[in-house]
């Protein structure tokens, strides 16, 4: 028994030999013999019928139609001439004169596979491109409304990707973008889709993700993209900024999700820019149908409050409250509108501002 393997390339081998268009005769039997090694000729011939038109015929009903194909080939190469292809009188004898083929094709399952896998990859990082981007968050949402759950969108850019561009050059940037792209798949699990959106610009598709699950992404994948080398005598860094949305908290449209995580990438931008007074180490966003809900920290027990979140971060949250003093530790859980999933934290408060309606801005850090 011949390894699958070595099967395949020889039925590869006699299929590109049949569909060129400088067909010869004499020099495909050849091959046609050889390949035949280890196997009948019947079921090689089997295996090549359904490598070019995509027809499996019984291996006792093979011989007889080869034969109808090799008498048609003679008659059209005599009255055409030359080149007439192998597989030209394949899809005359099995569509035109059999009726075997309702849609006759010109290419195999791998090849046809290989176009689909093109069509919606970007060339350069292996990721999808932003034509199945906007296809698969259509999905996602759609999936996400039914069963009542959340999607959470995840656009980056490279910070300084452009100087790298004119100081080390196009090439060098090029191998940047792939080893970024590397770092997104391996960041993400199975149900993720890591997209290129265009230039130094990413974009993952998240189901089933409130922002705090998001957040940990965009940093996880933060951290190894600022890991990346470069030389060292150019004094670059890499760098990454980011935006979080999520269906259907920030909106139910796809184009405003898309708008919204952008908006939050350049917030995320201009924290990060040099100088500005509040810059942090991790970017805070304010995130509509966020609450946390409280308890004091080894105090004496009490009701637990509802309050509402000011902005998020991956470090920490800051929350308005109606209260004059709020404990310098706290712990509770953070909730998401239509997210159903709880996410519990301890906090340490690290700043207490006055707002003009009498209420106070709390900001905390987690304690991990």
């Amino acid at each position: 028994m011949l390894p699958e393997e070595d099967l395949s390339a020889r039925v590869s081998r006699l299929a590109r030999l049949g569909r060129a268009r400088g067909f010869v005769r004499e020099r495909f039997e050849r091959d046609l013999a050889a390949a035949s090694e280890g196997v009948t000729r019947a079921e090689l011939l089997r295996l090549l019928l359904v490598e070019w038109i995509g027809v499996t015929v019984p291996v006792n009903e093979v011989s007889r139609l080869w034969a109808r194909v090799e008498r048609s080939w003679d008659k059209m190469d005599g009255a055409l001439g030359s080149p007439v292809s192998l597989q030209t009188a394949l899809l005359h004898e099995f569509h035109s004169r059999l009726g075997k083929l309702k849609e006759p094709r010109l290419l195999a399952d791998h090849e046809v596979s290989a176009l689909r896998v093109n069509a919606i990859t970007d060339p350069l990082t292996g990721l999808y491109n932003r034509r199945f981007l906007h296809d698969h968050l259509d999905r996602e949402v759609s999936r996400a409304e039914r069963s009542g759950g959340v999607v959470s969108v995840l656009m980056m850019d490279l910070a300084g990707f452009k100087s790298i561009n004119d100081r080390l050059g196009h090439p060098v940037g090029d191998g940047i973008l792939v080893r970024t792209a590397k770092v997104i798949r391996e960041s993400l699990r199975v149900v993720d889709a890591g997209c290129r959106y265009g230039g130094d610009e990413f974009v993952t598709v998240l189901p089933n993700s409130d922002v705090v699950h998001s957040l940990a992404v965009a940093e996880r994948i933060r951290h190894k993209v600022a890991a990346i080398r470069l030389p060292l005598r150019v004094g670059l860094k890499m760098g990454m900024n980011y935006g979080v949305a999520t269906f259907p908290t920030d909106g139910r449209l796809l184009d405003f999700l898309l708008k919204m995580s952008d908006i939050r990438l350049y917030a995320s931008k201009r924290q990060n820019a040099r100088p500005f007074e509040k810059t942090r180490r991790f970017p805070r966003f304010s995130v509509p149908g966020l609450t946390v809900r409280m308890g004091a920290v080894g105090g004496t027990a009490r009701k637990s409050s509802v309050s509402e979140v000011h902005d998020i971060s991956y470090g920490g949250i800051s929350f308005v409250t109606t209260r004059e003093k709020t404990p310098d530790r706290i712990e509770g859980e953070i909730l998401q509108r239509h997210s159903g999933e709880p996410h519990r934290v301890a906090m340490r408060r690290v700043s207490a501002v006055p707002l003009a309606d009498g209420r106070m801005r709390v900001g905390c850090a987690y304690v991990h």
